[in-house]
């Protein structure tokens, strides 16, 4: 009958108005709960059952059920917390967690209360670890997969390798009339004294700035930088020092500090025993780079020069030695510095302000005689240029010949391209000086013109490494007053200054018979030809007679087919002049180069000191057993370039140089103010602790830590999901995964549709109460309204039962 039938519809009723009122009751009681999603129960009737009526078929309701209960993913308000890391998520998004005994993150909350745990991992309340990846502190890139974060409790040293350094110097400070240069003031051993002196006087230098830097132990040490004007305009030196006691640079091979091709130790051995820089024993000690900048009139950095120190603190800017030359991604020079003894050098690049352009720059060779002419008898009018031949004198005050029969002046040597040349110039009592200066140009292809103090100076037309070199510059058939030279000799008395002493072969290699192209060390011994046109053979062997710098008499043969080099006939490696050279470094514990004429030339490695050290350098004979056979580099003695202990005299080798440089939004500069330090900064840093982090809206959590360093240490992910219905709830505000939600959608915030972070805070429940409490009402009145149809109905069907009455 339906009056029973209309019980259980309200059964039903009751039932799912009970469950409403749980889920309101799970609402209401969350209101608190960080991050909790309210639910929401809906309903739908049951299926009707059909009965007859007047009218026809109709329908009655069974009464109602459930359909679901939903989870409320809208967003919760903000609550502002004082822990930074405390995170909330703005948007869509879930914090990715792994239980401890799980291997898989599979657990997903919006609750961001987190903390780091004992071990340094960013966990929630419950121990799960929250997940993301960690970062490059260097580049900020994102590393391997997403996993638990660790930031870590301390952070490692870090080694120096960039420093910045902006200056102003004072531009009204006068020109040097007398140059010392600040490697020449500087002297490393000072500090070994008894009683330990400055490694620099306070008046060899106008302003001096210092900047700590850091090895690769954490430990820090004091760089200080001088600056000084040189006698040019609008040039500044500086020296980059640090102190010489702590001065541990490996002492490497080769030529100064630049490297040997074998790899020998040959450095090393002249210094023995030292095997790195030894403030006792070197003078360079300390001094880590020497530069000249540019600026122009503007007071901007137009140009840069730098070399390196050797440990005979000798720098020669004249010689490519020391010369630093940057590569094509090189912005900065760089300088090698060593605290702690390792074995290999630290590089800390030295940023003053002004960018390398990348693109090298041609320099010219320049030529300046040994000796100086003057317009009246004695040293006080140099000559110049237009200064008749008939009032020219030597230092001695003699005068240059121009009556019959008048002095002839032979020059003979090497263009630019090494080819031979020679020429003459007659003199004539009314020609100038030019004249002869006209006949060198045609003859060499150079400008030569008459310097400040009375000498030839000869630049080379053509840029880069240059062949150009004065082999004889005689004055002969008069008197043979040569007032450009120490005397009368066919040597030649046009150098390139040098503190240490140079001896060059009269004679130079060539690489055919008879033809203009000179050797290099790269060519085979087989096609060394000397200028009778012999080339060596393996069995050729050149005895060498000479001295060592120190005055050692070297008496030694190379072989040319064995020495230092599988035979000629190899055909994987066959010998070249590079395997003379080392041999002759050995013997004669000096750099063995071939300049760019094809003549031997040797330098010594210690530089000569004024009242100190005097190199003796010297090859005397170089003979071949076999008599008539192949003679390259001559057999008389080598003309000897003595060392030049007076300063720079303008002269310089051809060479390519990184002169085009550009001025950051940063430079320094040389205007009328005081010298002062306008900003200083390096990358190093000492061991670390954390002492606090910060979080940004990316979710990338930075660590501050003692040392000062501020490092982007890692990122945390989020997740999202295609039907968010479809997550379970785990409790502890914990969601997984269904096979009806699908599968995570993982990314950092901010991308993929992912929210993003909102640091010292915590997302609130998004329960609203006041709805909560309408729905509380209506589903109590549901039930109620419920509960009375029952009592109805039994009223009902006692009045049936009774009808029998």
């Amino acid at each position: 009958m339906g009056v029973s039938s209309s019980l259980y519809a309200s059964i039903s009723g009751l039932s799912t108005m009970g469950n409403a009122m749980s889920v309101l009751g799970d609402n209401v009681s969350n209101v608190n709960t960080i991050a909790f999603k309210s639910s929401r129960a809906t309903f739908q009737d049951v299926l009707s059952q059909s009965v007859a009526t007047a009218a026809g078929a109709a329908q009655v309701g069974r009464g109602v059920t459930m359909t679901t209960i939903d989870g409320i993913f809208a967003q919760g308000s903000f609550e502002s917390t004082s822990t930074a890391t405390d995170l909330a998520i703005g948007g869509q998004g879930f914090f990715m967690l792994r239980a401890a005994a799980s291997a898989e993150a599979d657990m997903y909350t919006r609750a961001g209360e987190f903390r780091f745990d004992k071990e340094g991992y960013l966990v929630n309340p419950t121990g799960n670890f929250v997940q993301g990846w960690t970062l490059d502190t260097t580049s900020g890139e994102r590393q391997g997969t997403i996993g638990d974060i660790n930031l870590g409790k301390t952070t490692p040293p870090v080694a120096t390798t960039s420093v910045q350094v902006i200056a102003n110097v004072d531009s009204r400070k006068n020109n040097e009339t007398s140059e010392l240069t600040l490697f020449d003031a500087w002297n490393g051993t000072n500090a070994a004294l008894t009683v330990p002196t400055s490694p620099i006087d306070a008046n060899a230098y106008e302003y001096t700035t210092a900047i700590k830097v850091y090895d690769s132990v954490g430990a820090s040490h004091d760089i200080t930088v001088y600056f000084d004007r040189t006698t040019r305009d609008n040039q500044w030196e500086f020296l980059v020092t640090s102190s010489p006691s702590e001065d541990q640079r490996i002492l490497s091979t080769g030529r100064d500090i630049t490297g040997a091709l074998d790899g020998s130790n040959d450095e090393a051995s002249i210094y023995t025993p030292n095997t790195t820089y030894n403030y006792e024993n070197h003078k360079g000690a300390g001094a880590l780079l020497y530069g000249k900048i540019d600026f122009s009139t503007s007071g901007a950095i137009n140009n840069i020069t730098a070399w390196k120190v050797p440990p005979d603190g000798v720098v020669d800017p004249a010689q490519s030695t020391n010369l630093i030359v940057l590569g094509n991604s090189d912005q900065y020079y760089s300088f090698a510095a060593n605290f702690t003894g390792d074995t290999i050098n630290q590089q800390i690049e030295l940023n003053l302000g002004a960018i390398y352009s990348g693109q090298e720059t041609a320099v010219s060779q320049v030529l300046v005689s040994g000796g100086a002419a003057y317009a009246t008898p004695g040293t006080s009018t140099p000559i110049t240029k237009e200064t008749l031949w008939s009032t020219v004198y030597d230092s001695a005050g003699t005068l240059v010949d121009t009556v019959a029969p008048v002095d002839t002046v032979s020059f003979s040597g090497y263009n630019h391209d090494g080819v031979a040349v020679s020429g003459t110039y007659l003199l004539a009592a009314g020609d100038k000086v030019q004249d002869l200066l006209d006949a060198l140009n045609t003859t060499f292809n150079c400008t030569s013109t008459i310097d400040i103090a009375g000498r030839i100076r000869m630049t080379d037309e053509t840029g880069g490494p240059s062949a150009l070199a004065i082999t004889t510059f005689t004055f002969a058939g008069g008197a043979g007053v040569n007032p450009f030279g120490a005397s009368n000799a066919t040597t030649n008395t046009f150098n390139v200054t040098t503190a240490k002493r140079q001896v060059v072969s009269t004679a130079r290699g060539l690489t055919t018979a008879g033809g203009p192209t000179p050797i290099s060390s790269s060519t085979l011994l087989t096609s060394v030809f000397d200028s009778a046109g012999t080339a060596l053979t393996a069995t050729d062997t050149l005895a060498f007679v000479g001295v060592r710098g120190d005055g050692t008499a070297v008496t030694s043969s190379f072989v040319a087919g064995t020495s230092y080099g599988s035979p000629l006939t190899a055909a994987n490696s066959p010998p070249t002049m590079q395997d003379l050279l080392f041999w002759a470094e050995e013997q004669f514990q000096a750099e063995a180069t071939v300049d760019s004429a094809g003549r031997l030339v040797l330098t010594d490695r210690v530089a000569n000191v004024v009242g100190g050290y005097q190199s003796q350098l010297a090859i005397t004979t170089i003979t071949n057993a076999a008599a008539g056979i192949s003679s390259p580099f001559g057999a008389t003695a080598f003309t000897t370039i003595a060392a030049d202990t007076s300063g720079d005299d303008g002269s310089r080798v051809g060479d390519t140089m990184s002169l085009s440089f550009s001025t950051e939004a940063l430079s320094t500069t040389q205007y009328a103010n005081s010298s002062t330090t306008i900003f200083q900064d390096q990358n190093g840093f000492a061991a670390g602790f954390l002492q606090s982090v910060s979080v940004d809206t990316d979710g990338v959590i930075t660590g501050n830590y003692s040392n000062g360093q501020v490092l982007e240490r890692a990122q945390v992910a989020l997740a999202s999901f295609n039907n968010l219905a479809g997550l379970n709830k785990e409790g502890g505000n914990i969601f997984r995964e269904t096979s009806a939600s699908g599968a995570p959608i993982t990314g950092p915030p901010a991308t993929n549709g992912l929210g993003t972070i909102s640091p010292n805070s915590l997302e609130q429940s998004n329960v609203d109460l006041g709805a909560e409490f309408v729905k509380l009402i209506t589903t109590q009145r549901g039930f109620q309204a419920n509960s009375k149809i029952i009592t109805t109905v039994d009223d009902m069907l006692n009045e049936l039962i009774n009808i029998k009455r």
